[in-house]
């Protein structure tokens, strides 16, 4: 079973300016996803990127993204009733 990482976007509003998950993850689990389209010459807004959970095989359940979060905004579950 893999794991179930759930990021909520309300409370993480700009990644860029925080990306403590990012960088505490051992495995990487995490990854950055921006949700606007490309514009050629424009940069994307910051409010744009999300935290999305992309290799969850890789997940060792460790929690230390959940307990770098400042806004408290990772939760992961693991099993059926998670």
């Amino acid at each position: 079973m893999l794991p179930r990482i759930t990021i909520d976007d309300a409370k993480c509003k700009v990644p860029l300016d925080c990306g403590k998950c990012l960088r505490v993850c051992p495995t990487q689990v995490l990854n950055l996803y921006c949700n606007a389209p490309p514009q050629k010459f424009r940069e994307i807004d910051p409010s744009h990127y999300r935290v999305r959970g992309v290799h969850l095989l890789a997940c060792s359940l460790c929690m230390e993204c959940v307990k770098v979060c400042p806004e408290g905004a990772i939760q992961v579950a693991f099993g059926e009733g998670g």
